[in-house]
């Protein structure tokens, strides 16, 4: 069943087997971490909160050097996961990374605009976007260069979960945010 908006209203039972199916894609993508890389992932309670409010796909983990300092100049690797709790495939999926501070504003349009030019705006996979089956997660990789006339100082990474419909309006899915140093 529906919301108004067009969600799905997940049951107790559908979002238990949610939470349990996702912390261990969590798992699997927490193993391929390297060393210096840093990790986060949502929690119990944030599938829940994800299910019950951002349409699906949703983003699930991030990884990357983010941690480490960089130095302008440098470049900052950047990995999110991905999953796809629907019975049915997901098409035309696209995740946008952007440095700026929009994580914390809550209207779609703005959030998108926050933008650090001095920094790329990066867009995975290419056309005609990542089809994720049902049940199914993945990881897509990003290396974000650092423009060698930055401020020492921390950034804010932000990246953006879309699904395009190519002859009218995409569908906004969900966001995430990292913290990275230039130093």
């Amino acid at each position: 069943m529906a919301n108004k908006s067009g969600q799905k209203k997940w049951t107790k039972v559908e979002i238990k087997k949610h939470v349990e199916r996702i912390q261990k894609v969590i798992e699997e993508q927490k193993r391929l971490v390297k060393k210096g890389e840093s990790f986060t992932a949502v929690t119990p309670e944030d599938i829940e909160r994800k299910l019950k409010r951002v349409f699906s796909p949703m983003i699930v983990s991030q990884t990357g050097s983010w941690t480490s300092p960089t130095v302008p100049g440098g470049t900052i690797s950047y990995n999110v996961g991905i999953y796809n709790p629907d019975p049915t495939q997901a098409i035309w999926l696209f995740a946008h990374v952007w440095v700026g501070s929009g994580n914390v504003d809550p209207t779609v349009g703005t959030f998108l605009l926050n933008v650090d030019t001095r920094f790329p705006r990066l867009t995975q996979p290419m056309f005609a976007g990542l089809t994720l089956a049902a049940g199914a997660s993945t990881v897509l990789s990003f290396s974000l260069k650092v423009p060698s006339t930055v401020e020492k100082t921390s950034y804010l990474g932000n990246c953006c979960l879309m699904q395009f419909n190519w002859h009218d309006v995409g569908k906004y899915l969900d966001r995430g945010v990292f913290v990275f140093t230039v130093v």
